[in-house]
């Protein structure tokens, strides 16, 4: 029972995070309100995390997990490269739309203080594991670019984040042939060809 209340306590306090985070900004709520949000007593969030920033940084963790589920769930390694990064941008895109709070953080998350930086950089590329395996693929077989992680990631990968936010916002309208589009795009950053496919 007592493990159950605290569980759901723990997620209560991050999904109010998370509402709060993309509405207000990481400097824009306390966390006198961030326990009202969530239903439970101040003192109860420290109990769960010592600071704002170990706070902030277990919501990022969180957050990444559950990309992680939704884009490498159907992931097939057994497929050509090009097949396997197009369908997991696809995914990404999809969950980027169906997701709006945790697609309206990234930019927070962007700017947060260098130490609490580094701790997600670490996680991040600890969850993205798959995502690194084909970088790497990509690199041995000559198909990608000899660049690093971040760089690819950088070219093919966060803009479909940005741009599903901008999206979400209503600042642009990406249509199913503009997606189509911006999937060779993307693939032709990162790749050491300009074939396109359908």
């Amino acid at each position: 029972m007592c493990a159950s209340s605290c569980k759901d306590k723990h997620q209560a306090i991050l999904s109010a995070t998370l509402k709060l985070l993309a509405t207000k900004g990481f400097h824009g709520f306390s966390i006198k309100q961030l326990a009202a949000e969530a239903g439970v007593a101040a003192g109860t969030v420290y109990l769960y995390f010592k600071d704002k920033d170990e706070l902030i940084v277990s919501l990022h963790s969180n957050i990444i997990s559950t990309v992680a589920d939704a884009i490498f769930e159907s992931h097939d390694t057994t497929l050509p490269l090009e097949q396997q990064y197009r369908e997991l941008c696809i995914r990404l895109w999809q969950f980027c739309l169906n997701n709006k709070c945790m697609t309206l953080c990234k930019p927070q998350f962007d700017h947060l203080p260098e130490n609490v930086l580094d701790d997600l950089y670490q996680d991040t590329w600890r969850q993205l594991q798959p995502l690194s395996d084909l970088y790497e693929q990509g690199r041995k077989q000559g198909i990608l670019k000899n660049l690093p992680n971040d760089v690819l990631s950088s070219f093919g990968i966060e803009p479909y984040v940005n741009l599903a936010g901008q999206q979400l916002r209503g600042t642009i309208k990406i249509s199913p042939d503009d997606l189509n589009t911006m999937l060779n795009a993307s693939w032709n950053a990162i790749s050491t060809s300009k074939i396109e496919t359908q």
